[in-house]
């Protein structure tokens, strides 16, 4: 186990700690105290949340243990965790008599231990029953090279029963920070919710953040975050009779999408979602998404079907999803939108009688016109919507604004006149620095390709510039303009009230209307006379008893007006395809929907079932369908079909839609053979001259299969599918293209000490007419394989994760984002004095009060196809675990222990088979767009022992990313020796000594690159005479030179560590460090910050102060004094205070 947690920007004065910490081992060591419970949380590199599924933590004894799903699924190494902890340690022993005077005593029962009861912070209610658990503080930081900044936090989680009628559960905080999940788990856990909750067998009352989910019925289908309240009651009436309503009003969290999509051939995602209004970053709400393929709904999950990153809108498919041209992809969702103050109103009523139930559901969602957030709209620019009507189309506006008052944390233009090729081009906008005539500030919008006259370029601007581009023969060769679409204030609101009744014992009837509101332009009166709509719903159903089988017979109707407007979508995911309803014109129809339907059961047979539909959209679509659905199981034979012929007449076309899916599969003793048939022919004719038209296409695919039962420990499954496909030509379908896919899995587990998992799938995509389709001759491999292995008692063990697929890798650009003062990682240092700040110019802060930005990474819409290759290795030699109780040369094997990890993640354009499975790299490769690889080996002896241990490390790190400016690229490389030495009880000695070889390099940035070649040494010599004191003399050496040039850099750094703390009292520590520096080339430069970690040459000073008092079991008080000084420069001081109160 090892401690390699850097403090990056904690406050060491209060609870409240952010670290930097390595994933080195199987159990890393956090903090020195214990950690509050539930307050920890793991972020990744692009500080997104790793998800609590991957690891366990030890609160008591403030570990994490990464568990092999970390391994297998994650390549990081590096990551920043927020915690709070408590003032003690529950895992070490407390004394309450002198320990010199009992040091002799070698039996445990004469120990006189503190023992951690979490109880005791109940007491601040006084209830028994209630658990609560969480802090509140108050603090300030303050300083002569920073403002005061005021800091306050809120934690409370609570639980129980509050008084004899109602029951609690809350979460409060006052963190504004919106932390979303992983979507990479089948559950999820929303960390940013915030409410609270009293209830009980009739009641529940809930304030702050709650779901609002489908009611009865089946046109109200909703699913809503909202923030406000909620209450729900249920009465018991007579005759059993019982009613049930709830009221909601809130603000609404988010915005209602959905998306459609056919698959890239073998890309794997991730795949861009867009908000309704084209917006191209958007933050999918967690847990709102519903993902479907060929109309099938998918489960979230690297061990399902995908995963999806909230915060990017991004979704990706796992290897259980070979992803085709043919996968028919739809997905619903909610993403935050903010253009306006949204507000909620819900209330849903039901009654409960033995025979019948009626329900009565009405919903409001609309905009307040007069509170827009995200979007500043000017007199002029609300004249525009009031005139627009419902044309939202025509509310697109220049987003140029003029601001005299030049700053350099943003882009600013000017505008010139340009002549090309004796044309003159006017208003032309170019990104300037100079503050005399760089005056505008402008907003550019995705417009298409060939549709706007800018483009984005590449600057060190800490923000997107954009170029002008010469139109060509009069077309725009660019994709951005300086415009923004207005968006308008919308309201929807529904109202639907229906019943169930049985008539009869066999005899069941239902009916639902609704009503909705949908206006889309709340500014404007123009065009309201199709705002309003309204929906029916008539059902009536017959259950026929017969002996040993039965028989359903059902009816059902439905009429749509041509204005009503659902919440969200409640037909099936695959409507308008069963319909062959495409390309529907703007003119809108009634629509009537019939359905007879006849349900035949044998049970011990199968089943059988026939369905007539009738649809009818005005004079533009009149359709039939007849369908066919069966399942036969005899004799070990298992036969299932679904057919469907649909005859239709669509405008001024006719379509014949014929469809079905056969499988017909023999049980032969633990295995299953057999083959299915999914067949589609679609013909659309003209009905003027009856030629078939370009919608028109067919496609025969069949499956042979193999594999055994779900139920047995040790499953497999292998299958082939081939299928072809037609497409119109010269008034007949003509064979257009080939796939053939061959897929294998096996998942041994029988044997917990060495399992396998492999999902292999092979697709080989033949264009057989080249003028017929647009898409390129193909071969994909999709493979992941999971191996873990224990041998010799775990002497070793063994994690094995390695997965090809091939998917898309989408240019990043970043910018850096002021925030408080000390609460960022990054420092800006103005290294050309032109006060515009620079890409260039901002490094990871050394000092606090220097982190005044934030860095963020923001996905394009430029993308590379490229082929990943994920593998992770972990090997563990313990030899211990054997022979810990036997003497002479096993004894002394028994005392070393390996750890080996190799992790890589690569991303290439090579696609030569043998490069792409290959898991070893070759970083020089020109065809790498982006890699992550950790090689770490670390040898011990003496690991367990506390008198003496010694640890040789190996680690060599490299990263290659893309970015829109070009590639970046990191490396370190180092060997270290680590020494551990308790000399006697008081005594201890550390020596930690690192060679290594750190390079940058930067595409954009050269002024940035470096090969630097380093040497450390740290020694600490500690003297701890009781539990009370200790005190730690420390030294280390560095010594710099970059290989690219000549600076050369060498430090000193002499210190002393002082800490007295006595339980239940506080601790004082003092901290103090001389450094001396040489270095010999210009210190205002991005390689001199590297090279000096900060200071500057010459005598420096460092000093800290900390004291801790708890002035009570339940106030704590936290005050820290830091300080620094260089040779030249002022003394720099920083102090915060802060109370903090403990439930």
């Amino acid at each position: 186990m090892f401690f390699s947690t850097t403090f990056v920007v904690a406050q060491e004065y209060s609870n409240l700690r952010i670290s930097n910490i390595k994933i080195n081992s199987d159990t890393i060591l956090i903090d020195s105290l214990s950690i509050i419970p539930n307050s920890l949380f793991v972020f990744d590199n692009d500080n997104i949340i790793i998800h609590d599924s991957l690891y366990s933590i030890d609160f008591v004894k403030s570990l994490i243990i990464p568990n092999k799903q970390w391994f297998e699924t994650h390549n990081i190494h590096n990551v920043k965790i927020t915690y709070k902890v408590f003032p003690y340690n529950f895992s070490e022993p407390f004394f309450n008599k002198d320990f010199n005077k009992y040091a002799k005593i070698q039996t445990v029962d004469n120990e006189i231990s503190y023992t951690y009861k979490p109880n005791n912070y109940n007491d601040f209610f006084k209830k028994d029953e209630l658990l609560t658990q969480g802090s509140i503080s108050r603090g300030i930081t303050f300083g002569n090279n920073q403002d005061v900044v005021v800091n306050s936090t809120l934690n409370l989680q609570m639980s129980g029963k509050l008084n004899e009628n109602f029951n609690i559960l809350a979460a409060i905080s006052d963190n504004n920070i919106p932390i979303q999940p992983e979507g990479n788990t089948q559950q999820i856990q929303d960390f940013d919710k915030v409410f609270i909750q009293l209830y009980n067998d009739k009641t529940k009352i809930v304030a702050g953040d709650f779901n609002i989910n489908k009611p009865l019925g089946l046109f109200m289908n909703i699913n809503k975050k909202a923030q406000g309240g909620f209450v729900s009651s249920k009465f018991k009436l007579k005759n059993q009779n019982v009613f049930k309503t709830s009221v909601s009003g809130a603000v609404s969290k988010g915005k209602y999408n959905r998306m459609s999509f056919n698959g890239i051939e073998g890309k794997q995602g991730p795949y861009k979602l867009q908000g309704a209004n084209n917006e191209a970053y958007i933050m999918i709400l967690s847990g709102t998404e519903k993902i479907y393929i060929d109309g099938r709904l998918l489960k979230r999950g690297l061990e399902n079907d995908y995963i999806i990153n909230y915060n990017s809108a991004e979704i990706s498919f796992t290897a259980n999803q070979l992803i085709t041209k043919d996968k028919r992809i739809v997905v619903e969702f909610e993403y935050s939108d903010r253009n306006y103050a949204r507000f909620l109103l819900f209330n849903s009523n039901e009654f409960h009688t033995k025979k019948s139930k009626f329900y009565l559901n009405v919903f409001s969602e609309q905009d307040s016109k007069n509170q827009p957030i995200d979007q500043d709209l000017t007199n002029q620019q609300k004249q525009l919507l009031a005139n627009i009507g419902d044309s939202l189309n025509m509310a697109v506006v220049p987003n140029v604004k003029i601001d005299t008052n030049f700053n350099g944390n943003y882009v600013f233009y000017k505008m010139i006149d340009t002549v090309i090729n004796s044309n003159l081009y006017d208003s032309v906008f170019v990104y300037s620095t100079n503050a005399d005539v760089a005056i505008y500030r402008l907003g550019f919008s995705y417009v298409g390709e060939n549709n706007g006259n800018y483009v984005q370029g590449k600057s060190p601007a800490n923000g997107k510039v954009f170029e002008w581009t010469e139109p060509i023969n009069g077309q725009a060769q660019g994709n951005y303009e300086p415009v923004v679409l207005l968006i308008t204030p919308k309201k929807n609101q529904m109202v639907t009230f229906g019943g169930e009744t049985f008539i009869t014992k066999n005899t069941e009837a239902n009916f639902e209307v609704a009503l909705s509101n949908n206006d889309i332009n709340s500014f404007s009166k123009n065009d309201a006379g199709d705002d309003l709509g309204y929906a029916l719903k008539l059902n009536l159903k017959q259950n026929i008893p017969l002996t040993n089988n039965s028989l359903t017979t059902s009816a059902n109707f439905q009429h749509i007006n041509k204005y009503f407007k659902p919440i969200e979508r409640f037909k099936t995911a695959e409507f308008e395809r069963d319909w062959n309803l495409k390309n529907l014109s703007d003119k809108k129809f009634n629509e009537n929907l019939l359905n007879i339907n006849l349900d035949y059961l044998n049970k011990k047979l199968g089943s059988f079932q026939y369905n007539f539909d009738y649809l009818n959209k005005g004079e533009l679509v009149n359709a039939n369908k007849n369908t066919v659905k069966t399942n036969v199981k005899k004799n070990k034979f298992d036969f299932n079909f679904t057919g469907s012929w649909l005859n239709s007449k669509y405008d001024k076309n006719k379509t014949d839609f014929l469809r079905y899916n056969a499988s017909l599969s023999k049980q032969i003793s633990f295995f299953s053979v057999g083959i299915k048939n999914d067949f589609e022919r679609n013909l659309w004719n003209n009905i003027s001259n009856d030629s078939l038209i370009d919608n028109s296409y067919k496609f025969d695919r069949k499956e042979f299969f193999i594999s055994n039962s779900d139920s047995t420990e040790n499953t497999f499954f292998a299958k082939f599918v081939r299928r072809k496909d037609y497409l119109p030509s010269n008034n007949e379908l003509k064979y257009s293209t080939l796939g053939e896919d061959y897929n294998f899995g096996l998942n041994l587990h029988k044997n917990p000490k060495n399992t396998l998992k492999i999902i292999a799938s092979y697709r080989k995509l033949t264009i057989e007419d080249s003028t017929l389709s647009n898409n390129k001759a193909d071969n994909s491999l999709l493979t992941r394989l999971e191996h873990n292995l224990k041998l010799f008692k775990g002497v070793i063990s063994s994690s094995t994760f390695f997965e090809i697929s091939k998917i898309f890798e989408l240019k990043k650009e970043f910018s850096y984002l002021e925030v408080s003062q000390g609460q960022g990682l990054y420092a800006w240092t103005d290294y050309n004095s032109n006060d515009i700040k620079e890409l260039n110019e901002f490094e990871i802060a050394n000092f606090k009060d220097q982190a005044n930005y934030i860095r963020i990474f923001t996905p394009t819409n430029q993308f590379v196809q490229t082929y990943k290759n994920q593998f992770n290795q972990i090997l563990y030699l313990k030899p211990r675990r054997a022979w810990h109780n036997e003497k002479g040369v096993k004894k002394f094997i028994s005392r070393f222990s390996n750890q080996f990890a190799y992790r890589i993640s690569k991303k290439t354009t090579n696609d030569h088979f043998l490069n792409i499975a290959n898991p070893i790299i070759d970083f020089d490769d020109l065809l790498l767009v982006n890699v992550n690889y950790s090689a770490r080996n670390i040898l011990s002896f003496n690991k367990t022992n506390t008198k003496f241990g010694l640890d040789y490390v190996f680690q060599n790190n490299k990263n290659k990313m893309l970015l829109v400016n070009g590639f970046d690229n990191r490396s370190n490389n180092y060997n270290g020796l680590r020494l551990r030495w308790n000399i006697n009880k008081n005594l201890s000695l550390l020596n930690d000594f690192t060679k290594g070889d750190k390079t940058y390099n930067s595409e954009s940035f050269s002024s940035k690159n470096y090969d630097i070649n380093y040497d450390k040494n740290k020694l600490t010599f500690s003297f701890q005479p009781n539990l009370f004191l200790k005190l730690s003399i420390i030294y280390k050496y560095i010594k710099k030179i970059n290989c690219l040039n000549t600076e050369e850099s060498t430090n000193h750094d002499a210190g002393f560590e002082l800490k007295y703390s006595k339980l239940n009292k506080g601790t004082i520590t003092m901290k103090a460090n001389y450094l001396n520096l040489t270095y010999n080339a210009n210190t205002n430069t991005p390689i001199a910050y590297e090279m000096l970690d900060g200071f500057f040459p010459g005598d420096n000073l460092t000093w800290d102060l900390i004291f801790q008092k708890n002035v009570s079991k339940k106030v704590q008080i936290n005050i820290n004094y830091s300080g620094r000084w260089s040779e030249d420069t002022k003394i720099i001081h920083t102090g915060t205070m802060q109370i903090r109160a403990i439930f």
